[in-house]
């Protein structure tokens, strides 16, 4: 009996196979929950690192879709000025030549009022110098008339001119003489027939 106590008391000190496959099973069970409550936590931290990069990838996405609407802003406002710009330039070139157009307008009133009073002014001559040319005309019908009338006159004075060389010719013949008075009336006769002579121009 003492024999047989002693043996069961190793059996029962010695565990048995099931008791260590119970142990060992009880020591992966604790390891594997400390792994999964480590993968729990590593899940855990991951979840948070993925809504973190989801909150950055979205703030990235939100910044890049403000940096795009501030670009679309900017290309707007780039084409809003230009189109400023354009209305501006072609304003200044409205008003640029509207101004001119003014100018010309005003140089064209001045330059017709100008033209007005040299037309009044070259009428009033002309009317002026019709009148003189009318007097002139006059005049010269006058002086043609009294040309004329002196003409006829000149004509009948070269007629009695060229009577009188005939008499004078003829009349010569009868008073040559020696004489003093004879001579002269000789000399006077020929003048009156050289006067003669030259009142045929005139006839």
């Amino acid at each position: 009996m003492e024999e047989v106590r002693p043996m069961e008391e190793y059996l029962q000190v010695i565990p048995s196979e099931l008791d260590i496959m119970k142990q060992e099973f009880k020591r992966k069970n604790l390891k594997l929950e400390k792994k999964i409550e480590k993968l729990e936590e590593e899940k855990m931290y991951l979840s948070l690192d993925v809504d973190l990069q989801k909150k950055e990838v979205e703030k990235v996405r939100k910044e890049k879709r403000k940096v795009e609407e501030d670009r679309d802003d900017l290309k707007e406002d780039y084409k809003k000025a230009q189109w400023q710009k354009e209305v501006q330039e072609k304003k200044a070139r409205a008003e640029y030549w509207e101004k001119k157009f003014q100018e010309m307008r005003s140089q064209n009133l001045t330059l017709e009022k100008e033209n007005k009073g040299l037309k009044t002014k070259l009428e009033a001559q002309e009317d002026c110098f019709k009148e003189e040319l009318h007097q002139v005309k006059g005049q010269v019908r006058d002086k043609d008339y009294i040309i004329g009338e002196a003409i006829a006159q000149i004509r009948e004075i070269a007629e009695y001119v060229r009577d009188l060389a005939v008499r004078a010719d003829a009349s010569s013949m009868m008073y040559e003489s020696a004489s003093d008075k004879g001579r002269e009336l000789a000399l006077l006769l020929d003048k009156v027939r050289t006067l003669g002579v030259g009142a045929k121009a005139y006839m």
